[in-house]
């Protein structure tokens, strides 16, 4: 009777245990992203915007409190450049622009550049922006083609142009080729804005303008274009410090060890020695942010800025940026029951399991104390 009772009490104690397993295993801190990507604009002396840094989470894994955060050291610029071509479209003129395209897209890359081509002829001739060497070349082989007369203004492609450049480049720049009027004739024709964009007359008589940049040839205007990016950088380092309540509350690493960046053991500052960075050049490091078990539960649930201000060194002058909310992305850490089906699921086997064999030693026990007492 008393072996009855235990049994029973046994019985009891294992339903409620794991019958309480499943909502246990159910609480946890988990990770919820207020802001994915930051980014910093750092200038030089002058004030011109020489460089972005870029922080932005990548992958994620919320529910487990793990994120992987991409940090960019951007020293290009998104360009669009529109070619005009205005009593220019012999064929020595685009085979020109030919070579001047593949100069282009060679010394920038595709990633960052579009071009396009306007003719003006009886009306204005369009063609889209294009990301390869052979799109624009065959554009530009269909606006020779074209047998140019009068009817549309020069003014006009360039009110198109204007128009046709995208919100998000930070880099217009538009080319007019005349091979009949000078630079200032040229110039004396446009009445549009341009004051945020590039302007270069490609004429064969050049004269002093204001406002615009004269050039006869392919190699001033590959030059004019190089000016307007952003400029190399020498000796480039980044120092990342990470806030003091991320670091004791994940565990920090670098993705993929790279040979340029090191995490300091202690204060798991990133310490990036990015070196010189060519216009228009581009580098990344991933890191990773991993919850620990146990929070500092004073955190719990406000925006948290992953890094403290970064330092930035190049050409020999620091840069500081003070607001590191400038440069971080935010999150939260939240404890709460979420729903995780493979912890419910298991439990519920292993309650099932368990259940069946303890009905099992029952069912024998019940049966041999019946024998025994038969």
């Amino acid at each position: 009777m008393k072996k009855a009772k235990r049994l029973g009490s046994l019985i009891c104690i294992l339903m409620i245990a794991l019958i309480n397993l499943p909502i246990i295993n159910a609480a946890n801190n988990r990770i919820e992203i207020v802001q994915n990507a930051r980014q910093y604009l750092f200038k030089n002396s002058g004030g011109e915007v020489v460089g972005t840094l870029r922080q932005e989470i990548v992958e994620q894994d919320l529910v487990n409190g793990n994120i992987t955060i991409e940090l960019t050291l951007n020293n290009a610029k998104n360009t669009e450049i529109i070619y005009i071509f205005n009593n220019g479209n012999g064929q020595t003129n685009i085979d020109n622009f030919k070579q001047l395209t593949e100069n282009i897209f060679t010394g920038l890359g595709t990633e960052n550049t579009k071009i396009g081509s306007i003719l003006v002829s009886s009306e204005l001739i369009t063609k889209p922006f294009a990301q390869t060497i052979s799109e624009v070349a065959t554009n530009l082989d269909e606006i020779a083609k074209v047998s140019t007369s009068s009817g549309a203004t020069v003014n006009q492609a360039v009110e198109a142009a204007l128009s046709t450049f995208s919100s998000t480049s930070d880099n217009k720049i538009i080319i007019i080729a005349d091979e009949t009027n000078s630079a200032s004739d040229l110039l004396s024709q446009i009445s549009a804005d341009t004051s945020d964009t590039t302007l270069i007359l490609y004429t064969t008589t050049t004269s002093t303008t204001e406002n615009a940049i004269n050039v006869s040839n392919i190699t001033d205007a590959l030059s004019a274009i190089n000016n307007t990016l952003i400029p190399a950088k020498n000796g480039t380092s980044i120092t990342m410090p990470l806030a003091t309540y991320i670091v004791e509350n994940f565990d920090v690493a670098l993705v993929g060890n790279p040979e340029n960046a090191t995490l300091d053991e202690t204060t798991k500052a990133i310490q990036w020695n990015v070196g010189d960075v060519a216009s228009n050049q581009v580098e990344k490091i991933r890191y990773t942010l991993s919850l620990k078990s146990v929070v500092d539960e004073s955190i719990m649930g406000l925006d948290l800025i992953i890094n403290e201000a970064p330092t930035i060194i190049f050409n020999g002058n620091t840069v500081q940026n003070t607001d590191a909310n400038q440069c971080s992305p935010i999150i939260k850490i939240l404890n709460e029951a979420i729903d995780n089906p493979k912890t419910g699921v298991a439990s519920y086997i292993i309650f099932g399991s368990i259940l069946l064999s303890v009905g099992t030693i029952t069912y024998v026990v019940a049966k041999n104390k019946k024998i025994k007492t038969i």
